[in-house]
This record gives C-alpha cells, sequence and structure tokens, in this order.
C-alpha cells in the first residue's frame, strides 16, 4: 500500500510538509515547533538538522501510512521512520485517547521525542550492539522534557494527567521499588499499549528528576562514554556509565530512585 500524497496539500519551505487541505494551521505549527527545536538540538549536539518530512495524516488514511514498526499502527501518535527517502515524521491529526488530554504542550513534547531520536541516529558514533531498552530510552525522554521547559516554559511532568491516573506506578512495594522499573521493563511484540505508555511515563519521571537536579550537559557526557562500539552493554554497565556522567554522588542518588 503507498499514501496518497497526491490527496494532501504540499509546504514547500522551510520543511517539506504533507498535510490535509482543512489542517493548514496544524501543518504551519508543527514546522515552526520542529524547527525551533531543531535550532536548540543543533546548537547542543553540534550538528545540523537530519534531512526529514514531515506527514499529517488524517484518521481514515492512518492505516496507509509508512512505518516499519507493527507499534506504530496500534495507536495514533506522532512517530519517526527511516521507511521513506528523506525520513518522515508522521503525525495523526488526531492523537489516541489512550495519551490523556491531548493538548499543544503534548504534541510539542512528542514531536520533540521523535526529533531526540531523529538527531541521536544522525550521531555518527557506534551504537552498542546490544544494550537494555532503557539505555537508549531514556536520552529521547530527557531531550523531549528538556526541551518542554525551554521552548514551552513548562515545569514538571508534561502528562500530569498521566501521572495522576497511573498514579500507582509510581508506589514502591515492599521490597523498596515499584512494580515496575524504569530498567525492569522490557518490550515485546504483544506487550500491552498500556504497559509501554506506563514505562513511558516512568521515563518522563526519571527525566524530570534528572533535570531538577542536573543539566542537559549530564546527556553530552553519557554519550561520550557510551556511543563507543561494544558488542554488549548490560543494564549494570549503563548504570555506570550514567552515574560517571551525573558525577560524585551519582550512582547512590540513582540507586535511591524508587522506580529506577
Amino acid at each position: 500500500m503507498h499514501f496518497p500524497y497526491n490527496r494532501y496539500e504540499k509546504l514547500a519551505e522551510p520543511l517539506t510538509a504533507y498535510y490535509p487541505s482543512d489542517e493548514e494551521e496544524l501543518a504551519n505549527w508543527i514546522v515552526q515547533t520542529i524547527g525551533k527545536a531543531s535550532e536548540r538540538l543543533t546548537q547542543l549536539f553540534e550538528r545540523p538538522m537530519p534531512d526529514m518530512e514531515i506527514l499529517v495524516v488524517k484518521p481514515e488514511d492512518w492505516s496507509l501510512v509508512p512505518r516499519s514498526d507493527l507499534e506504530e499502527e496500534r495507536v495514533r501518535r506522532p512517530y519517526w521512520t527511516d521507511e521513506t527517502n528523506p525520513p518522515t515524521l508522521v503525525v495523526p491529526t488526531e492523537i489516541d485517547p489512550t495519551f490523556g488530554a491531548i493538548t499543544r504542550e503534548k504534541i510539542a513534547f512528542m514531536l520533540y521525542h521523535e526529533l531526540a531520536l531523529a538527531f541521536l541516529e544522525e550521531d555518527p558514533r557506534p551504537w552498542p550492539d546490544e544494550s537494555p531498552l532503557w539505555a537508549d530510552e531514556w536520552q529521547f525522554e530527557f531531550v523531549a522534557v528538556w526541551l518542554s521547559y525551554s521552548l514551552n516554559s513548562l515545569q514538571g511532568a508534561i502528562n500530569q494527567d498521566l501521572h495522576e491516573q497511573y498514579a500507582d506506578i509510581f508506589e514502591p512495594e515492599p521490597d523498596g521499588k515499584t512494580p515496575v522499573t524504569v530498567r525492569g521493563f522490557d518490550w515485546y511484540e504483544d506487550t500491552p499499549a498500556e504497559e509501554y505508555l506506563c514505562y513511558e511515563l516512568l521515563l518522563e519521571r526519571f527525566a524530570v528528576d534528572l533535570l531538577a537536579r542536573y543539566d542537559v550537559g549530564i546527556l553530552l557526557r553519557f554519550l561520550a562514554s557510551y556511543r563507543v562500539e561494544r558488542d554488549v552493554l548490560l543494564s549494570d554497565d549503563v548504570t555506570s556509565l550514567l552515574a560517571a556522567a551525573l558525577g560524585p554522588g551519582g550512582e547512590a542518588w540513582l540507586e535511591e530512585l524508587v522506580y529506577f
């Protein structure tokens, strides 16, 4: 199946964007949001903005969007795909209600997450051949929260309504840790979307707590030791790299986090 680009309007500058004829305002806002965030990330990572196009999709065409992962088909949300050339940031006009009350701040947060993925994939340094899920995922969430703070003047959790709805996931059990932790979660093809959402909320809380104590420079220090050629990095190895990036007291602080 091919996406019906010919039925969509097209913006050519400053980014190529395809959008339904009645969603021009949304398309322009998305392009502006991506542009402002890219400026910050270009400064942070000292690399140019990745090549991309934007595709704003109405619900009836969602089954036709370019994708490489069945997970992207389950719920409507922004995602980055390299199944096209150049890669595409796909944005639904209607985001799945799983994500609670949808605001422009929430949509921007989702866009920032995918843009962080795009920038970090462009980093020429090698990824570990094998590493735990959280080793990469915390980076994207951290950047998204940082951009929400610096560009949208937000503080605390961006998905506050969801944090309240799923407050029980942050309640520690007798062993002192939450039922699912950042380091303990793993994703499989049959993992329910709600479980993955709860994992994302843990990561968001982690990013919020990190930024309450440290600045964005910890990510650059982490990447300097993480993005080197390795066959396997275990979760304890990644924890040690992150603790070193945090500096003195970092390891003890990490271990005190009930959800980590």
